[in-house]
């Protein structure tokens, strides 16, 4: 028995081994409560607040929540990349397109075609960001003047279609539409320095619809003349962050970077951004890939909201919100002011957008709660499809928050069509007066400004201190244009090391009022950053052209070369809220392509021999420039909104008040005067409109242009003509145009008016005299030719364009009549 309880020696030592352990572990628990202890010991004693411990585990666990959801769902974009039916067996989430919507298809063939030419895109796409992409970020901002990509790897995981789905409704017969689920989940690996900091992105995550458009389809291989591709609305973007950025890669900071990542992917490939890739050159019909003309304008009425959530709780806080909303349509974001201390705001706010495509864009609203200091808290989201807009006309509905438990927001919408029926323009100005106060946000008017090119500008100069000195070899300029209109402002690209740039850029302004605003354009020099011509243009002018459309080469004034000029296309669109198909903007149906050649016709029949190269107009009911010899025959024009397939000799414009009955009948065509085109007396002819306006009591004259004048210069044999005009017998009031250089086909479109009492407007006579400016040591001619014009027969209740012959002597000038209503 005393054998059985002695402990063997093997189970002693096992005790004397736990014993220890117990020990060191008790020792070792002692030192760690010790040291707990001496750490608060010591934040006391130092008086640090332990708040910033609590703060620093805060931000900590808060990064890693976030950085594990974002490895999650990019984890699941690359399984679905790699292999997409296990994926969807194993989970109902993040189902593609095709499965919730019977009019999308798979495309299985499609992205095999895509695998296979994975590595061929990789390397178009990093030609594209490192020649374009990093110039534009580069000239976008000054802090990222030093920008570089350092190397671009779009990985090994190409993107996804999950379903395409092909538009036949409301599309003509010569384009397709297509409308792409892009999934993209890749392994991309993209570093970038900027300032000495280097950075990267990895694991890019993009999902968004993508339309691809194909127009105008032709019969000749590739089968299409262009293509478009562009998102419909902002894509959803993820990515992560390597380098130095990884350090703000934490909730709040990388809100920021995400914002602006998502700001520049918007202002490439969003609406109304674009990239257009024409596929066959010169071809008649690419008007509509190159200028392409929006659906509409859309007006947001943001009025308020109620039963919004109390984000403001606390001990000093009143349990209400600070709300305000923003909304989003494409690239477009607007924003209300904030209103304080409440749950039912009323904003007011009326924002106008213009609208590419009707059909797929979505409208997103998001009330948000105003907290200086700290990121805005959400009170609620919302969307709706804009087209449900555009097919009712106006809708004023409350809408339901997303995403809390109450709240409801107010919202007004209004579609306004594109017209190019100049004489609505009245209606549509006073429906907006009759707005009260929102008037001053609404416009009337739409202008399209597509800035092409420009040709002969300056070469570039050196400075030298303060002293400018020219070097024997002039560099070539680096031009760009800053383009404003009212508080609109707008800048073009910069050109390299170019006199002769190519812009080929497109600009869209909102018009409160034609008839008073210009649009102003500059065109600068980057690496001097000086002025080399400007460019003033009423938009009063446009309301004269047919279609109200204008393409031709402008005189830059202000600028070191006389002979520099700036080309732009100019559309101007009247907006209404009546449809009318007539009057509503529609592109024509189109002929066969082989077949479509563009129409060399005038509103004049004008020489040959111009100093200005012969401009093709952009459309086929464009107005052409100046070197146009084919005639037109007279056509009598029954209403202004039917669109005849011969360019009008002399357009009609509308009378820019109401106080007179208009009818459409009232604009017709007329034969030019003489059909010698240096007019009967060998000295040229002037082109003007004339119309009364009864509201402002005046008399409007625009001057249009000249043509075949006589040389007047002995070096050159051109002339640098200006108009001097008198309203007689008085000789008071005298008007002046500018002077056009180097040129006998010189052409204003400026716009000049006299007041006059209706009563004594009958015996009146307007005298056009056109001179050539010239200096006192000179012996160039200084009198070109004289046109006065008696106004006793003019139709007041309707504007008029007319050809007068100028005759040689200022003296002995023979007033001439406006034609009477039976010479039409």
């Amino acid at each position: 028995m005393a054998d059985a309880n002695k402990e063997s020696p093997k189970k002693l030592k096992k005790k004397t081994a736990a014993d220890e352990t117990q020990l060191l572990y008790l020792v070792t628990k002692y030192f760690k409560l010790a040291g707990v202890t001496l750490a608060v010991w010591f934040v006391g004693w130092t008086r640090f607040s332990p708040s910033w411990l609590l703060l620093g585990l805060v931000l900590y666990l808060w990064k890693e929540r976030h950085v594990k959801q974002r490895h999650r769902r990019m984890k699941m974009m690359q399984q679905i990349a790699e292999n997409e039916k296990e994926v969807i067996l194993a989970t109902v989430e993040d189902l593609p397109s095709w499965v919730h919507f019977p009019d999308r298809e798979r495309a299985e063939w499609f992205n095999q075609i895509i695998d296979q030419v994975w590595p061929f895109i990789g390397d178009y796409v990093r030609d594209l960001l490192m020649n374009s992409i990093q110039e534009k970020i580069q000239t976008s901002h000054a802090q990222a003047a030093s920008f570089k990509f350092l190397k671009i790897d779009l990985g090994d995981i190409p993107p996804r279609i999950g379903s395409i789905k092909v538009n036949t409704k409301n599309v003509k017969r010569d384009e397709i539409y297509m409308d792409l689920d892009l999934m993209y989940g890749s392994d991309a690996d993209i570093e970038m320095r900027i300032k000495g900091m280097t950075m990267g992105i990895k694991d890019l995550h993009v999902r968004g619809e993508l339309r691809v458009i194909m127009r105008p389809l032709i019969s000749r291989m590739p089968l299409f003349g262009g293509i478009s591709v562009f998102f419909l609305n902002n894509p959803d973007i993820d990515f992560n962050l390597t380098g130095m950025a990884n350090a703000i890669d934490m909730p709040g900071l990388s809100d920021m970077v995400d914002t602006i990542i998502q700001e520049q992917i918007a202002a490439l490939m969003v609406l109304p951004n674009r990239i257009d890739v024409p596929m066959v050159q010169d071809l008649a019909s690419l008007e509509r890939l190159k200028y392409p003309l929006p659906d509409g304008v859309l007006r947001i009425h943001v009025v308020g909201a109620k039963e919004l959530i109390k984000a403001d709780v606390g001990l000093l806080k009143k349990g209400l919100s600070d709300p305000y909303v923003v909304v989003r349509m494409g690239a477009y974001k607007f924003k209300t002011p904030v209103i304080n201390n409440t749950i039912e705001p009323t904003w007011n706010s009326i924002f106008e957008t213009i609208v590419d495509a009707k059909e797929g864009q979505l409208l997103d609203i998001e009330v948000r709660d105003e907290d200086p200091g700290s990121k805005d808290d959400s009170l609620g989201t919302t969307s709706l499809p804009i087209v449900s807009a555009a097919e009712k006309g106006s809708e004023d509905t409350w809408l339901p928050l997303e995403d809390v438990k109450t709240g409801r927001i107010n919202l007004r919408l209004e579609w306004m069509y594109l017209s190019k029926n100049a004489l609505i323009l009245e209606k549509t100005i006073k429906a907006m007066e009759s707005r009260n106060k929102l008037s001053e946000d609404l416009s009337s008017c739409l202008l399209m400004v597509n800035l092409d090119s420009a040709r002969d500008l300056p070469k570039n100069k050196y400075f030298d201190g303060n002293n400018l000195r020219a070097k024997k070899t002039m560099s070539e300029p680096s031009p760009y244009v800053k383009l404003s209109l009212g508080q609109s402002k707008e800048e073009s690209a910069i050109k390299a090391d170019t006199d002769e740039p190519r812009w080929e850029q497109n600009f869209r302004f909102l018009v409160h009022n034609p008839n008073l605003q210009t649009l102003e354009l500059e065109v600068w020099e980057s690496k001097s950053k000086t002025r080399i011509g400007n460019l003033k243009v009423p938009l009063k002018n446009l309301l004269v052209e047919p279609d109200l459309i204008v393409d031709k080469f402008y005189n830059l004034v202000n600028s070191p070369s006389p002979k520099a000029q700036l080309r732009m296309r100019l559309c101007l669109r009247v907006l209404t809220s009546e449809y009318s198909q007539a009057d509503i903007e529609e592109e024509e149906e189109e002929t066969p392509v082989e077949t479509l050649q563009s129409t060399e016709s005038s509103v004049d029949p004008v020489a040959q021999q111009s100093s200005t190269p012969q401009i093709k107009p952009a459309d086929k009911t464009a107005k052409a420039g100046p070197a146009v010899v084919k005639k037109v025959e007279v056509v009598k024009v029954e209403k202004v909104n039917k669109v005849s397939n011969k360019p009008p000799e002399g357009q009609l414009i509308p009378p820019m008040d109401s106080s007179t009955p208009i009818k459409d009948s009232d604009v017709r065509q007329r034969k030019s005067p003489s059909s010698n085109q240096g007019g009967l007396y060998g000295r040229g002819r002037i082109q003007i409109t004339l119309r009364y306006s009864t509201q402002r009591q005046n008399l409007v004259a625009v001057v249009h242009k000249c043509v075949n004048l006589i040389p007047c210069d002995t070096d050159d044999n051109l002339a640098d003509p200006y108009i001097k005009m008198y309203l007689l017998p008085d000789k008071s009031n005298k008007k002046k145009t500018t002077i056009i250089k180097n040129t006998l086909n010189p052409v204003w479109d400026e716009t000049f008016e006299f007041p006059v009492k209706q009563a004594d407007l009958s015996s009146k006579t307007l005298e056009f005299s056109i001179k050539n400016d010239t200096s006192f040591y000179t012996s160039n001619k200084k009198f070109i030719g004289i046109a006065r014009i008696e106004l006793g027969n003019m139709d007041q209740t309707k504007a008029a364009t007319h050809w007068f012959d100028l005759q040689p002597d200022e003296d002995d000038c023979k007033p001439v009549s406006l034609p009477s209503e039976t010479d039409f």
